[in-house]
């Protein structure tokens, strides 16, 4: 085998600083160019080989030379010394199978959409060039530390013609866990095989699990002709309906039952992208997670004016939180109703009775809002008609999250998740919950009045741990690495939900009544002393503060990377996400603002505790 050494020169200019890994017939190391100064990736042939795999990898790197795409791994240069070599684009941001496994929140779906999108558009690019990859595996397509997907090893790849012509000779190329069953019969392959692939590496990326699983490669085969798929939502339940049909049409058996082509498919998913940003709006803080996260926000938030402003005989009171459906406003007041607003000039638009005030932000889940009161009743009704579906006034609500078409029930007495009929698909015991629930990766989080955090497997309700902390009021919220814990106190804790254990703590010298927000690998909290600041998820390290001046009892809302903050001093108060710098404040109303704002594109709403409510655009 043709191994090298850290530091060996290769025709003196490329120096090894590292293995990437191998393949069955070459070598990868990580090497610096010393002629242009910039890494690369070099792929050595293995001596020894046959011919004909000298010929498969001369082909690579020709079809490589071709192809010039933002999302295909570009080549730079060749070798035809001692060694016969390539250098290409180093890629190190890991497996495009990183982006998940999938949570229902916005901003890790709209990373992987964007990913998706662009590995769509990248085999169209290839499939219009008349080649077919025909082995598109997650090790196949890296991440660049941006995220930016880049496809690479074009080792199988062959012009359309060549490639009926191989598989005629009844050859089988290609990773079995990623292979269309025309090709694992030997059939010909074509853009659909390639399309087969990429929904099963979609789908391993969602779900954590590739479509089929076996002992040995011949029966994989078998089970990618002729085995039913398990539904992707059956594995993940958080996934988007709309994403998972999708998936299931590109691992359909027969050819001509999957998206005619690349094209189709980057549509379809942008379709998908579009609904998923319209739905983090029906939810309070943006999903499942608690993250905070909203969909695109004003692209010039220092030109922020008032457009309209309304009066109501009372507003939304904390923990609540505007929200939408089908681009209205929801928002539930202590006036004992939920009220539905027009946003461009805040008309109402209906008028919903409740046996008591609404102390949680009004959701949309499948066609129906849902809400609590602070007598505990839970209530549904119908959307768009707002017909009752029917109310269950002796719940004991605390607090509710939409999940996987669904409800999870925070009450007095545990953690419950119902059917949009009010049947009980499960109870978990314990004392009364203190705050809403809080779900990622399966789990379910609360915590109850006596400071206990408990997790649930949201597929059935079983306990998977609980961890004592002081009283806590405000929600968490969650990746699936790591649980951000405020106690009331004014400690903020970040748990590894991989370790069981405490990552860091901070102490934000003030008591939190806001949830905390999550911005890629930054934190955000604000206390009740008026101070917001920024923190390292990884560390916890302090990265910037910002003197609000009010107090603070709302959660934050980010959107368009611009934090949109709320006090109890009726203030709104946007700051840089990325330096803490205001860019905007506004004197909503003369009374305390504890509802969490709205982003809807380029308008920004808030409801005061006094009924005041306005826009901004």
């Amino acid at each position: 085998m043709s191994r090298f050494s850290v530091g060996e020169l290769i025709d003196g200019r490329f120096e090894i600083t590292g293995s990437l890994g191998h393949g069955g017939m070459a070598q990868v190391y990580r090497a610096l160019d010393r002629h242009l100064e910039r890494e690369v990736a070099l792929k050595v042939l293995r001596p020894h080989l046959t011919e004909a795999d000298s010929e498969r990898f001369r082909r690579e790197v020709m079809t490589l030379a071709k192809l010039a795409h933002p999302n295909i791994v570009s080549i730079f240069d060749l070798g035809r010394g001692e060694h016969i070599y390539f250098t290409m684009e180093l890629v190190s941001g890991g497996a495009f199978t990183d982006l998940g496994p999938l949570t229902g929140d916005l901003e890790p779906l709209l990373d992987f959409l964007d990913a998706a999108i662009a590995v769509a558009d990248a085999l169209a690019y290839v499939h219009r060039l008349g080649m077919v990859h025909r082995d598109l595996t997650p090790r196949n397509i890296l991440l660049t530390p941006s995220g930016q997907p880049k496809v690479m090893d074009f080792g199988l790849v062959q012009l359309a013609e060549a490639s009926r012509q191989l598989t005629r000779t009844g050859l089988t190329l290609g990773t079995p866990q990623y292979m269309a069953p025309e090709q694992a019969q030997g059939g010909a392959t074509g853009a659909h095989t390639d399309l087969y692939a990429l929904g099963a590496v979609l789908y391993k990326t969602v779900t954590g699990e590739a479509p089929f699983e076996a002992e040995n490669d011949l029966t994989l085969l078998y089970k990618h002709v002729y085995s039913d798929l398990v539904p992707p939502e059956a594995l993940n339940p958080e996934l988007p309906p709309s994403l998972a049909r999708l998936i299931e049409s590109l691992l359909a058996k027969r050819p001509e039952e999957r998206p005619a082509s690349g094209e189709r498919v980057a549509d379809a998913l942008r379709t998908v992208r579009a609904e998923v940003a319209r739905r983090s709006l029906t939810q309070r803080l943006g999903g499942p997670g608690q993250r905070g996260v909203l969909a695109e926000g004003p692209l010039h938030p220092v030109r922020l004016t008032r457009r309209w402003h309304l009066k109501l005989p009372e507003g939304p009171q904390w923990p609540a939180a505007l929200t939408a459906a089908d681009g209205f406003v929801l928002l539930g007041t202590r006036s004992e109703e939920v009220i539905v607003l027009h946003p461009t000039d805040g008309s109402v638009q209906g008028r919903f009775a409740a046996d008591d005030e609404v102390n949680s932000a009004v959701v949309w889940c499948e066609e129906h809002l849902a809400y609590t009161s602070r007598a505990g009743a839970l209530s549904l009704h119908r959307w768009p008609s707002g017909d009752l579906a029917w109310t269950d006034e002796g719940a004991g609500a605390v607090g509710l999250l939409p999940y996987a078409g669904e409800l999870l029930l925070t009450t007095q007495s545990g953690l419950e998740r119902r059917t949009l009929s009010g049947e009980v698909r499960w109870r978990y015991p314990s004392d009364e919950a203190a705050t809403a629930p809080t779900a990622v990766a399966g789990g379910v989080f609360f915590t109850t009045r006596s400071g206990w955090l408990h997790c649930v497997d949201a597929r059935d309700g079983s306990g998977r741990f609980k961890l004592h902390l002081g009283e806590t009021v405000a929600q968490c919220a969650a990746t699936p690495e790591v649980l951000l814990l405020p106690e009331r106190s004014g400690d903020l804790h970040a748990f590894d939900l991989q370790r069981l254990e405490v990552r860091w703590s901070y102490d934000m010298e003030g008591p939190l009544w806001a949830s905390p927000l999550l911005w890629g690998r930054l934190v955000y909290c604000a206390s009740w002393a008026g101070v917001m600041r920024c923190l390292a998820l990884e560390t916890g390290d302090d990265l910037w503060e910002a003197d609000l001046g009010a107090r603070v009892t709302a959660a934050p809302v980010l959107a368009s990377g611009v934090l949109y903050v709320a006090t109890e001093a009726g203030e709104l108060v946007a700051l840089d996400a990325r330096t803490g710098a205001r860019l905007f404040s506004d004197q909503v109303a003369p009374s305390p603002i504890q509802a969490s704002p709205l982003v809807l594109g380029e308008t920004l709403l808030v409801a005061a505790l006094d009924g005041t409510v306005r826009a901004y655009r």
